[in-house]
């Protein structure tokens, strides 16, 4: 089964649909010579494609063998896999009957995963999707059934077939951790609404491309889209779906590159007047079926294809979105493994089609290997960017409902970005709101996201780090505050807590602490019937980090500078459970960051040391170090030299000397969750002639009252220290980059001492009673782990089941983050963990199936607790 899917991925993923058009001579090409590359194979060819595909995994040797297999085995017919129809003839698509016969059943009516074959389905679909699979099944079967199927709404993300699980999935879910924007059907939608509007969105791909520092690349695509378009239309005429479609010849006109100095009669140029005929098709197909559902007195709140479909009273959101599609795709595989079409041009485009379909597909998902949450955002700011406004709706209906369905013991916590002003956020969610079913607006409740983002240019010496970033804050923060002064108290309660998400290395808890502090049962109101709940917190933060050092401090910052209490959450906190030995190992221990980060880490380290340690030769090591990177961050005359003499006998700043004190610093650190202009804000002449009380109260949420930062406060080296580490000149020198080794005589030590502070780190998590969110999919991707079942939730909460672990009951969550960037459900989600826990045995520790359902049930009710809208009440029963 490997082998047959590093096969198709080569086959439809490597494949480049211009080369299967220029093979066929839709594409001018050279060589003047006409092969069908859905059945012409060439064995050089396949191993070409193969070896992009494995390379480093698989020797040259096996890869050659595996591409014999393909040509000899699965292009072929398999008469024993009945009652699944095969074409008679060697092509393509026969190999996705050879994986889908092994890994699906057809149950009620709709395709199903085997339960065993779930890792591996959701390995291989998440590079090609699951309907070029259902949907090629779906059509082979009902061929050999003599059934014609009229609907094509199964879930976005197929069921699997273990009882005992899907039993499990009828009792109350939460999904707490859910970004709406980039948790819906993005991809379907965003393909559909090309293949609608492919000229319409023709500006969108070049200013993507400006965006991103790809313009050529993004023009290349639209090219290929393009084409992709033009082939679904005459694909879709020629299995009846639509009269109006286009021609081979047609298709070829319009794909050809042209030559730019020939002109029409507008003055435009001819590849830009054939896509405006394109489009002007496209529109006309789209109008004949907006007239189809009128006459049979049916508005649907979105048409978004041409392609019609069967709509029915109560549909679920994957009709609406998936159907048409689906129906094609089902439509041409049918004609195909029934061999009744007549051109070999047919199934050629339709490859081509595919291969097209899938490039696109891998340039807005994130389907590589690379780490990292930088590598992630690469792909998560394109989720909706190829989707029309219009059908802004619709893609918030399709992530609420694709959950919810038509349940009400079913509740999501999604995350949205606050606007500027309370009648902006009023309109957001109105937005949300009316987008979706009953259910889905009694269920369905808000979490306000800040995004972290990076230290920005210093426009004057009186700046401070993160000018910009904490203006946008406390500008989004009165919003919030002023709309939950409003009137429309439904409304007010739909928002149920805060947050920051998106790149942490570059904004640290300590940016937002003044706007959690403020927003967070601050308000006064008129009466006591007229209070709204209490907005709670949540916080991603140790999801990415420079080192595992950089991700602990930045959890306690988190703890200590937010107020962080029984019933907040933590997103992620991926450090606590990552191996250390294992992380420095893999990187020669060695670590690249900035030497701010450096110093706090070394200043943060030795306090640690010193409480959980003891006094140890790590600790004077650490001392060093301190004393170094003081000196570089700090003394300006010393900075001054170039060499290491020299740096020696530099004169020194005196004032500096004094400061360069480990414990100060320490104590410096501590104070960074007030607001940097506490001094300033605080003086009286200032704060008494503040008559804004909304003003008045941000200024006071500027001071944060744990135990320990008042302690700091009466330190005066650490504030003025902390004075420092705002001001301009250190923070931009807070950018310069060094190299961190840990030498190999503390290299044990330095080990353990990160292992006591994850433990902990733990242990106040737990015994705090705040919760945290795991979201496998986006963690395998975004971590360290390399298989589901080595997920820290393991470590957080392992209750009940076998693990080398110390015992731990962290209450956690198992949630998706963004479903359909990363292509899961959380049922899915739920279902690759029990199934990863079932088959790999951890060090000699094995579970059986009944102790991880029994676990995975258990996190389950955790997450109905969890959940900050305790309003639903079948939800409480």
């Amino acid at each position: 089964m490997e082998h047959l899917s590093i096969a198709l991925r080569a086959l439809f993923c490597k494949q480049q649909g211009d080369d299967i058009m220029k093979a066929a001579g839709f594409i001018k090409n050279d060589s003047g010579e006409t092969r069908h590359l859905d059945k012409d194979f060439e064995e050089s060819q396949i191993n070409d494609l193969l070896f992009m595909e494995e390379q480093d995994i698989y020797s040259i040797d096996q890869l050659i063998m595996t591409g014999q297999l393909v040509i000899s085995k699965w292009t072929m017919p398999d008469p024993n896999c009945l009652p699944i129809r095969f074409a008679e003839r060697e092509t393509v698509f026969n190999t996705l009957l050879h994986f889908a016969a092994k890994t699906l059943i057809v149950k009620d009516g709709d395709p199903v995963c085997r339960y065993e074959s779930l890792l591996r389905w959701h390995t291989l679909t998440t590079q090609l999707g699951e309907d070029i699979l259902t949907t090629a099944l779906m059509a082979s079967f009902d061929l050999g059934n003599g059934y014609i199927r009229k609907y094509f709404d199964w879930d976005a993300y197929i069921k699997h077939d273990c009882k005992e699980l899907n039993v499990m999935f009828e009792k109350p879910m939460a999904e707490l951790h859910m970004h709406l924007k980039g948790s819906s059907y993005n991809v379907d939608i965003s393909w559909i609404c090309l293949m609608n509007n492919i000229e319409r969105e023709r500006n969108l791909f070049e200013v993507v491309g400006k965006k991103r520092s790809k313009q050529k690349s993004f023009i290349s695509l639209y090219n290929k889209v393009r084409k992709a378009a033009a082939i679904r239309l005459f694909l879709a005429q020629h299995i009846g779906c639509i009269n109006n479609g286009i021609t081979t010849a047609e298709i070829s006109s319009i794909i050809n590159p042209h030559d730019n100095e020939n002109q029409d009669e507008m003055g435009k140029d001819t590849e830009y007047y054939k896509d405006l005929i394109l489009q002007d098709r496209l529109d006309m197909c789209h109008e004949l079926e907006v007239e189809r559902l009128k006459r049979q007195n049916i508005v649907p709140n979105h048409v978004l294809d041409y392609i019609p479909i069967e709509h029915y009273n109560k549909e679920g959101v994957s009709n609406l979105v998936m159907a048409s599609e689906r129906k094609l795709m089902y439509s041409c595989f049918r004609l195909i493994y029934s061999g009744k079409y007549d051109s070999d041009d047919f199934p050629t485009l339709f490859y081509a089609y595919l291969t097209y379909k899938n490039l696109f597909r891998h340039t807005i998902l994130q389907l590589n290997n690379r780490v990292g949450f930088a590598n992630f955002a690469k792909y998560e700011e394109l989720k909706s960017e190829f989707i029309l406004e219009k059908y802004n709706p619709l893609l918030y209906k399709a992530a609420i409902e694709g959950f919810i369905g038509r349940s009400r013991n079913r509740c999501i916590e999604a995350r949205i970005v606050p606007k500027k002003s309370k009648e902006a956020i009023v309109q957001s969610l109105k937005e949300i709101y009316d987008s979706t079913s009953d259910e889905g607006k009694d269920n369905t409740s808000i979490i306000f996201h800040f995004i972290k983002k990076r230290d920005e240019s210093f426009k004057s010496e009186n700046d401070i780090r993160h000018n910009a970033l904490r203006k946008e804050i406390k500008e989004q923060a009165f919003a919030i505050h002023e709309f939950r002064k409003m009137q429309d108290k439904v409304l007010i309660g739909k928002v149920v807590g805060i947050d920051a998400a998106n790149s942490e290395i570059y904004a640290r808890p300590e940016v937002f602490a003044q706007a959690f502090r403020f927003l967070r049962g601050n308000e006064t109101f008129q009466s006591e019937l007229e209070r709204p709940n209490d907005l709670n917190i949540t916080y991603h933060v140790g999801e990415d980090f420079l080192d595992i050092a950089d991700g602990l401090r930045a959890v306690e910052e988190a703890l200590i500078f937010l107020g962080l209490r029984n019933g907040d959450r933590l997103g992620h906190a991926l450090v606590l459970g990552t191996n250390v030995r294992e992380y420095y190992k893999k990187r020669y221990d060695t670590i690249c960051e900035s030497k701010q980060v450096i110093l706090d880490n070394l200043a943060w380290l030795h306090h640690k040391c010193i409480r959980l340690y003891g006094y140890c030769p790590l600790c004077g090591y650490l001392e060093t170090m301190f004393h170094k990177y003081f000196k570089e961050m700090y003394n300006v005359k010393t900075r001054e030299v170039h060499n290491i003499i020299d740096e020696i006998f530099a004169e020194q700043d005196e004032e500096m000397v004094e400061l360069d004190d480990i414990e100060a610093y320490y104590l410096s650190w501590l104070l960074r969750g007030n607001s940097p202009r506490i001094g300033t804000d605080f003086n009286p002449e200032n704060y008494n002639s503040i008559t804004d009380e909304t003003e008045r109260k941000w200024i006071n949420a500027g001071l944060n009252h744990h135990k320990g930062v008042e302690m700091a406060c009466r330190n005066e080296k650490a504030r003025n220290l902390y004075d420092r580490y705002h001001s301009h000149l250190l923070s931009n020198r807070s950018n310069d980059v060094d190299t961190f080794t840990i030498p190999s005589e503390y290299r044990d030590d330095f080990y353990s001492l990160l292992e006591m502070i994850q433990e902990d780190l733990m242990q106040k998590i737990e015994k705090r009673h705040i919760a945290i969110e795991c979201n496998p999919s986006s963690n395998y991707k975004i971590g360290e782990m390399e298989r589901y079942d080595q997920h820290p939730i393991l470590k957080f909460f392992n209750y009940g089941i076998d693990t080398p672990y110390k015992p731990h009951n962290i209450a956690v969550s198992i949630n998706t983050d963004d479903q359909g960037v990363f292509a899961t459900s959380l049922e899915r989600e739920y279902s690759l963990m029990a199934l990863a826990m079932e088959r790999n045995e951890i060090e000699g520790h094995k579970n059986s199936p009944r102790a991880v359902l029994e676990w995975l049930d258990r996190v389950r009710e955790m997450s109905i607790e969890q959940r900050f809208d305790r309003s639903n009440k079948l939800l409480n029963n």
